[in-house]
């Protein structure tokens, strides 16, 4: 699965810049799949963490985000973050 959500991510990626001014209905559209995955994500943080927050910061700063896309982003980014400092302090206790 996790190579799956990587490809999903990467392909995510590549389309950031076709997605600069675009309309809402795009952006919703991608936080809506993001959505979807991100409990697949939150399970291999650890992988995943760099590429979901390269897509968030891109359409977190994307003028066409609505409010409401904005505050989505926004609690995504810290369950990615709370999921990613979780993995590090089990990695931490581990050692």
């Amino acid at each position: 699965m996790t190579i799956a959500i990587q490809g999903l991510l990467a392909l995510i990626e590549q389309l950031l810049p076709l997605v600069a001014g675009s309309n809402a209905v795009l952006i919703d559209s991608i936080i809506s799949t993001l959505s979807g995955f991100l409990p697949f994500i939150v399970q291999e943080i650890s992988v995943l963490y760099g590429p979901i927050k390269n897509i968030i910061a891109a359409l977190s700063a994307n003028p066409a985000t609505t409010a409401d896309q904005l505050a989505t982003l926004q609690a995504m980014d810290k369950a990615v973050d709370d999921a990613f400092e979780a993995a590090a302090a089990d990695t931490d206790a581990g050692t």
